[in-house]
């Protein structure tokens, strides 16, 4: 649930995804293009997370060797830059497990762990956004329509799932709640929902949506500028929003339930902060 909530959407997560810091501006005549024959195949297998996604999208992609190396060396020097946001996360999650098993949410307690995703997360951030100007300089006109095609797909196809099957639904269920349990955490949950979308046009995931379609569809064109197309998310105000409403459905949810179905969350939250490896970029 955690990581759900303080990553966004998929398709917000995974434009900026692989590079180094600086602004490019990527014009059709400083597009590479190098000679040779083409595979496809797809690239940065060794990452994860919305970074894999990227990966597997460019395995639709005509590429030539240059190329894959090229795109192997930025998804490599990536991953590696996000080593420090994976770790905090891992200790917020553990930190959290530890409050729901003892049925108190500190706050005070968490926000170290907050402040030290959001400064790792900060201090990537730059490095994120020029590194899709330097794939989008790498890839040609057409390349780079396959791999805006590829990754809608894919995208389409993870949100279709999670409609199917809602995490939230399976916690229910390994929880064990009662029809009363679930009736009064469901009010909780609406409540906090509520509360998160005043001041907004929509709810937060249509914002997201929108923020991506719009990147995705800037870097099929020539020109591709990442602060002409999307400015810098603000990190810490998108992670405080985040990590409030995650919190205050918490806080809701705790006197519902009994000590062992805290047992059994706080375990599925360690057992989550174990696989904080599959997490990748993400705020951008």
């Amino acid at each position: 649930m955690l990581r759900r909530l303080l990553v966004p959407l998929a398709i917000t997560l995974v434009t900026p995804v692989l590079g180094c810091s600086g602004t490019v501006s990527t014009e059709a005549a400083a597009v590479a293009t190098p000679e040779g024959a083409t595979t496809r195949a797809p690239v940065a297998q060794s990452t994860h997370g919305p970074l894999k996604l990227a990966g597997d999208a460019l395995g639709d992609v005509p590429l030539t060797a240059s190329q894959r190396a090229a795109i192997e060396t930025l998804a490599t020097a990536t991953e590696a830059r996000h080593a420090d946001d994976r770790a905090a996360r891992k200790d917020l999650v553990v930190t959290l497990a530890a409050q729901v098993q003892a049925g108190q949410i500190d706050r005070a307690a968490l926000q170290p762990k907050i402040d030290a995703l959001v400064a790792s997360l900060q201090k990537a951030q730059p490095a994120d956004r020029a590194a899709f100007e330097q794939l989008h300089a790498l890839l040609t006109a057409d390349q780079r329509t396959a791999f805006v095609d590829a990754m809608q797909a894919r995208i389409g196809e993870r949100v279709g799932k999670a409609f199917d099957k809602h995490p939230l639904k399976q916690w229910a269920e390994d929880l064990g709640l009662t029809e009363d349990q679930r009736s009064q955490i469901k009010d909780a949950m609406k409540q906090q929902w509520q509360a998160s979308a005043q001041g907004h046009d929509g709810p937060p995931w249509a914002e997201a949506k929108e923020h991506g379609a719009k990147v995705m569809t800037a870097f099929k064109q020539d020109r591709f500028v990442m602060d002409e197309v999307s400015p810098a998310m603000d990190v810490a105000a998108k992670a405080r929003k985040m990590t409030d409403h995650m919190l205050g459905i918490a806080q809701a949810a705790l006197p519902v339930l009994t000590p062992q179905q805290r047992a059994i969350a706080a375990q599925k939250l360690r057992d989550r902060a174990e696989g904080m490896e599959d997490v990748g970029p993400g705020m951008p």
